[in-house]
């Protein structure tokens, strides 16, 4: 009997320690309430709901309540509870240091690096919870925030920007410009841009960009409105040297995106296997609907059609206005081609060589122009649920390998809490009508009450 008695105590011992290790590895829950949701896809919001996050993920989206009595609650207040925004085209390193490709060539890695990670705090507290990054470096600074050391959103990095020597990725000054490139290029050294003719020199530069931890490859296929070297109409490379990079990309389970404005640059793309475009905004009715109907990804920022760019001293040069006055003639029918076939459009505000200042200024004017051009909802799903499914792209290379950009079961915890109703008023995500002449802001919104990435909590001003 003692015997049993032993075993009986034992076995509750065991049971009891067990459940204490249950609940010390029980994941932290955060309780949503009171909340109108915007999913990330839905043209009205589902009103009156609540969801649970637990660890990372969210758990529950439920108009129903929710019993979680161990989550902390957040009154939500009848605000609008929606994924963190998605900005498929940044360029993190090339932001807030210098206003010239040449000033560049000037600066030092670790100015580089420290405007990187003040251009990263910029957006998470601006609610952007991820960003594509479309030429720059590697996976250092994504491992920092994704470390907690930095605060930031997570980061898909294309690692430098592959072009051929005088195209658009060419960013050296005249005397760098010899046969026999030395590696005083600081964007080379720094991997923020690769000169490379030629299939194998592609073919190197694409395996450096996946050695420095890229998810994903960008080759600038044709000319650019304000790089010096190459005109707007010319063709980069062709299509074998295009799908050279598809196949380097396939090799490593993911995909091309390519910098592109004309309707040849961008049919030679699809025709090498590229899966998205940046840009694109000079092509025909017939290559939208083929853009459409194959599915393609395509990073569209519209501020770059606005006729007041012909104002501003960077594009009213003798050297750029010109092509800047082509471009917009060229891209003057694209929205309407796009309103009648819907491809499937990313948000991209593209800001570079530019201060912090007048890129939050940019920020806001693109969400503004976007919805003026093509409406609120369409704004919403380019920069939540479409750049979510974008990310998914990159296969096994994604660091970040559960849903992104809805609010959904089983997504990732990247939500903002606003106030209003975004899918009527945009200015609660700081849209702005005005863009040069934009009064200077403070990094962040008052409207967004709420920052959460990953289920940590950035801002919460509800508490």
């Amino acid at each position: 009997m003692e015997t049993l008695a032993s075993l009986t105590a034992i076995a509750g011992f065991v049971s009891l320690a067990a459940s204490g290790a249950l609940a010390q590895d029980a994941l932290p829950q955060t309780l949503f309430t009171n909340v109108h949701i915007f999913d990330g896809i839905s043209e009205e919001r589902i009103e009156n709901a609540n969801v649970l996050v637990e660890g990372n993920l969210i758990k529950t989206v439920s108009t129903d309540g929710i019993d979680a009595p161990e989550a902390t609650v957040i009154d939500g207040g009848g605000r609008t509870l929606m994924p963190g925004l998605i900005d498929s085209h940044v360029h993190l390193y090339a932001t807030g240091l210098v206003q010239s490709f040449s000033g560049l060539q000037a600066a030092k890695w670790d100015q580089i690096g420290a405007t990187a990670a003040e251009n990263a705090r910029d957006y998470l507290y601006d609610g952007y919870t991820t960003v594509r990054d479309t030429g720059g470096m590697g996976s250092g600074l994504r491992e920092l925030i994704d470390k907690g050391i930095v605060d930031g959103p997570r980061i898909y990095a294309s690692g430098a920007a592959i072009g051929p020597t005088s195209g658009h990725g060419d960013w050296r000054n005249p005397e760098q410009r010899t046969f026999n490139m030395g590696s005083d290029d600081v964007a080379n050294t720094f991997n923020l841009s690769y000169i490379a003719d030629g299939a194998e020199e592609i073919r190197k530069a694409s395996r450096l960009n996946f050695a420095h931890g890229a998810s994903f490859l960008k080759l600038m296929a044709g000319g650019d409105v304000s790089s010096e070297l190459d005109p707007l109409w010319s063709v980069a490379y062709n299509v074998d040297e295009i799908a050279t990079a598809v196949e380097a990309a396939s090799f490593f389970d993911t995909y091309v995106t390519v910098h592109a404005y004309t309707d040849e640059t961008v049919t030679m793309a699809l025709d090498a296997g590229v899966k998205s475009l940046e840009h694109a905004q000079m092509v025909s009715e017939e290559t939208v609907k083929r853009i459409a109907d194959e599915g393609i990804f395509w990073a569209l920022n519209v501020a770059g059609m606005d006729p007041a760019l012909l104002d501003h001293p960077n594009f009213s040069m003798p050297t750029v206005k010109p092509k800047l006055e082509e471009y917009l003639v060229g891209s003057e029918n694209v929205i309407e081609y796009i309103k009648k076939y819907k491809p499937k459009i990313v948000h991209n505000v593209d800001t570079v060589l530019s201060t912090i200042g007048f890129g939050r200024a940019h920020q806001d004017f693109e969400k503004c122009y976007f919805a003026e051009l093509l409406g609120n909802h369409a704004f919403l799903v380019a920069a939540t649920s479409t750049g979510g499914e974008l990310a998914q792209l990159t296969g096994r290379r994604n660091p970040y390998p559960n849903k992104l950009g809805v609010i959904e079961e089983g997504a990732y915890a990247d939500i903002l809490i606003v106030d209003g109703n975004p899918l009527e008023d945009l200015s609660v995500l700081g849209a702005n009508p005005k863009w040069f002449d934009a009064p200077a802001r403070d990094r962040g919104f008052e409207t967004i009450r709420v920052i959460m990435k990953d289920g940590v909590f950035y801002k919460n001003t509800l508490e």
